[in-house]
């Protein structure tokens, strides 16, 4: 039977990122009421505590692929956090830098015993390896990771082989990418830019994200770097991605459409930075959409 818990857990890094605030994210969250709101779903919630901190520096010794001796402590514990989790139920990820996701997918193939598709809500496609990236930042290569390419020791952090097989990947929000990422980009189950995905609209969307997951109907991962929503509604971000993204409303309907399935094992919330939101607005609005997404998936 599905269970009525709710658990959740910070990753306060910022190890594959560009700056320390996105790993005050998990702390800012909670401060903001994202705990109080989802109480008010009247099911049970699993406070986990959120792991230690795992810095930012800038690294300019290893500029193409910057810091990545402590993203593998990062990935590593989010993966043994993040079976500990999902033994209680749907599992909230606060992160965090994107880099995290190769932790989240190894600890639920751990915990659920099978592989775990992933619906990745992106302006960018984190395709880049060393070879390819512009910065050198692993957050810029989180999905590269997740498929095995890249710095073998944190592709490979958490698990002997790889987190994800690229048909197992729907990419759905995406208006940038960078020249060395196309070539990846066909093998992947789905790509879906922001472009269409506003113009199919949200349920619509995450039909044809879930339908592109092809393992067999098994669980998913939904993460959401918050950049998908269009930077003049979310600010609170390192890094601006040009191009028209998703509104808030597209959004939420995008990821509450998504939770509807009973696939969905998993949301991560990656890449905010309460620094870049002095009045807390965009807090709110993030809150707002995970409470609204989490209470559809309790009511299956």
């Amino acid at each position: 039977m599905r269970s009525p818990k709710v658990a959740v857990f910070g990753v306060p890094s910022g190890a594959g990122g560009r700056s320390h605030g996105i790993s005050q994210a998990p702390f800012r969250l909670r401060e903001a009421g994202l705990l109080d709101a989802l109480r008010r779903l009247e099911r049970p919630i699993v406070n986990l505590s959120d792991l230690s901190l795992f810095p930012y520096r800038d690294d300019p010794a290893h500029p193409r692929a910057r810091n990545a001796e402590v993203a593998v402590c990062a990935i590593r514990a989010t993966a043994d956090e993040m079976t500990r989790a999902l033994s209680e139920g749907f599992t909230l990820v606060l992160g965090g830098d994107c880099s995290l996701v190769v932790g989240t997918l190894a600890g639920a193939r751990a915990a659920l015993g099978q592989r775990v598709g992933l619906v990745f809500l992106d302006a960018d496609a984190d395709l880049n390896t060393p070879e390819t990236t512009p910065s050198g930042y692993l957050d810029g290569m989180a999905m590269a990771l997740a498929l095995g390419r890249g710095p073998q020791e944190v592709a490979l952090a958490a698990d002997a082989s790889p987190s994800l097989c690229p048909e197992h990947v729907s990419l759905v929000g995406y208006r940038a990418l960078d020249p060395g990422e196309r070539p990846a980009l066909g093998d992947l189950g789905l790509a879906l830019p922001a472009a269409a995905a506003k113009k199919l609209g949200g349920r619509a969307a995450a039909a044809l994200a879930l339908d592109g997951v092809e393992n067999e109907d098994g669980p998913i991962l939904v993460h959401l770097d918050v950049d998908v929503v269009d930077p003049r509604e979310m600010p609170a971000k390192d890094t601006l991605t040009p191009g028209e993204g998703l509104s808030w409303p597209e959004t939420s309907d995008l990821v509450t459409a998504l939770l509807a399935s009973p696939r969905v094992a998993a949301l991560q919330i990656c890449e905010y930075n309460p620094d870049l939101d002095p009045g807390g607005a965009c807090a709110r609005k993030l809150i707002e959409l995970v409470t609204r997404a989490v209470g559809r998936h309790l009511r299956q």
